[in-house]
């Protein structure tokens, strides 16, 4: 049972760790979302900040604001107006966030049986314990 505790413990970090890295996607996500959101209705030529890097940025004209390159996976990116590129991260971020509830209820499961586990573990040890104290009495 020690053993099975331990291989839940090591389950339950790594699902802390899918937590946290899905966290940051949604984040993320949620960053693009408003960012796309304040770029509606600029028009041609708009100066911004592009990030680049190490804290630095470059400024930048906006030659079509209204449309943008996004990823849709396996490395190909498809070029999208605002609104269409909002809904596709919406509904990413809607995925990342059942995900994120399927790790959660996982992890949830996996802390009550190392409880229940550390429950039978602890209650052996105070029958051992209570055996060798009366062993120890009665020579």
């Amino acid at each position: 049972m020690a053993v099975q505790h331990q291989q839940m413990q090591y389950q339950a970090e790594s699902a802390v760790q899918q937590l946290n890295f899905v966290g940051d996607s949604i984040n993320d996500v949620t960053k693009a979302i408003n960012t796309l959101t304040e770029f509606e209705g600029v028009n041609d030529g708009h100066e911004v900040f592009l990030p680049i890097g190490a804290g630095v940025n470059v400024k930048a004209n906006l030659v079509t604001p209204e449309n943008v390159v996004i990823q849709v996976g396996a490395g190909i990116s498809v070029e999208k107006n605002i609104a269409q590129a909002k809904t596709m991260l919406d509904d990413r971020r809607e995925e990342l966030t059942k995900y994120q509830g399927s790790i959660q209820n996982s992890l949830n499961e996996l802390t009550n049986r190392m409880k229940e586990i550390e429950t039978v573990l602890n209650s052996v040890a105070r029958q051992q314990k209570a055996e060798t104290t009366s062993s120890m009495q009665g020579s």
